[in-house]
C-alpha cells in the first residue's frame, strides 16, 4: 500500500478536502509539481490550473484551482486557494464571459495594477475553460 500524508484544501468559501492522500499535483508559476508522503518542507505559490488528488483508496479527484499557496511540512500539506471547482460546478458560459471581460480590460491599458489584475482574471478564466472542456470520464 502507498504511503499517505494529511491533506487539507481550503477554498475561500469552503473546505474542499480534508483527509489522507497518496499524491497531490498542483500548478505553480514554474509548472506542475507533484507531492508524495514525506516530501521535503516547502512553500509554493499556486497559479490557476488543474489540481489532482489521489486519495487513500486510489481514486482520483480533479479540480481547477485559482490563485493560492501550498505548504508541505511534517507529512502534511495545506493548500489555500481563492477558488476550487469541480468540472460539474463550472459554468462554461460564465467562464467565457469572464475571459472576454478580462481581455477587454487588458485592451484598455489603464494602470499597471489593473493590467496585472486583468492578467490574473484571464488566467483564471482560461484555466476554467480548459478544465471544463477536458474529458475526464
Amino acid at each position: 500500500m502507498a504511503e499517505l500524508f494529511d491533506l487539507k484544501i481550503l477554498a475561500s468559501e469552503h473546505v474542499f478536502y480534508d483527509g489522507k492522500a497518496q499524491v497531490l499535483t498542483v500548478h505553480t508559476p514554474e509548472g506542475s509539481k507533484q507531492f508524495l508522503a514525506h516530501h521535503l518542507k516547502s512553500i509554493y505559490a499556486l497559479t490557476p490550473g488543474e489540481l489532482k488528488i489521489r486519495k487513500e483508496d486510489g481514486s482520483e479527484i480533479e479540480v481547477v484551482g485559482g490563485m493560492g499557496t501550498m505548504i508541505f511540512t511534517n507529512n502534511q500539506a495545506e493548500v489555500l486557494l481563492d477558488t476550487c471547482e469541480t468540472q460539474e460546478e463550472l459554468d462554461k458560459r460564465r467562464a467565457s464571459e469572464a475571459l472576454e471581460r478580462a481581455k477587454e480590460r487588458m485592451r484598455q491599458k489603464k494602470s499597471m495594477r489593473e493590467y496585472k489584475m486583468s492578467q490574473a482574471a484571464m488566467a483564471r478564466a482560461l484555466a476554467r475553460l480548459q478544465f471544463k472542456d477536458k474529458d475526464i470520464h
